[in-house]
């Protein structure tokens, strides 16, 4: 019956009125339930791609759904009513999922494995990807400077005959335990390859010299003949 009577749906009862408790006497929400939920079924709207809705939020206007409320270990997964999704602690957001599938993770994420000291991101296994952008500071076109020192070949065949590697670049032992910075290693390269392209200018400037002199020695050889 309506009014103020009792509601009598199966073997349930329900006030016309106020709110409902299942399983507590004094619920202090529309639909309070004290001990586990179980859903068998859907309703009949559908949702994408025909999948079925066990829980529907209809205009929801900013609802989340709160894990300890009010509680240090405060969760909040909410709704926004653009369409996208947000997780979040009792202060701030630590994740977000857009409606267009854009994902962001405000703080670190990990792949496969524990999280690597100091970094935002790992993976443990390979990485595809079409292409990486690595940004940087201080690219090594100060080579070029006039006032930068060259180091002779003689010079680094020395220092390679000391260490077993090309000064600057990491020893074999400490990349096989550190691993190596995309970005500082493509530096460190293109310093290289810029340094061996100065020499090979100087050398060639120093072959043409020669070239020049022993040219100018043969002439006067053959005036003297």
């Amino acid at each position: 019956m309506l009014g103020t009577q009792l509601c009598v749906g199966q073997t349930n009862t329900f006030p016309a009125t106020g709110n409902v408790g299942i399983g507590i006497a004094t619920p202090t929400s529309k639909l309070q339930v004290m001990g586990g939920l179980s859903i068998n079924g859907r309703n009949t709207t559908n949702g994408v791609n025909n999948f079925g809705n066990g829980i529907q939020l209809i205009d929801p206007n900013h609802t989340s759904i709160i894990f300890n409320p009010g509680q240090l270990t405060q969760l909040m997964f909410g709704f926004h009513t653009n369409g996208n999704m947000y997780w979040s602690n009792n202060t701030t957001y630590t994740m977000s999922l857009s409606k267009s599938g854009d994902l962001r993770v405000f703080n670190t994420l990990t792949v496969g494995s524990d999280l690597r000291p100091g970094y935002k991101m790992s993976v443990s296994g390979k990485l595809a990807a079409q292409e990486v952008l690595v940004t940087t500071s201080n690219w090594p076109d100060y080579v070029f400077r006039p006032d930068y020192k060259l180091s002779s070949l003689s010079e680094i065949e020395k220092f390679i005959n000391e260490n077993g590697h090309l000064p600057e670049v990491p020893k074999a032992s400490e990349v096989e335990a550190n691993g190596i910075s995309l970005g500082e290693m493509n530096k460190i390269l293109l310093k290289k390859i810029e340094e061996l392209t100065l020499n090979a200018i100087g050398n060639e400037k120093k072959v043409q010299a020669m070239e020049g002199r022993i040219a100018d020695l043969e002439k006067l050889n053959k005036n003297i003949k």
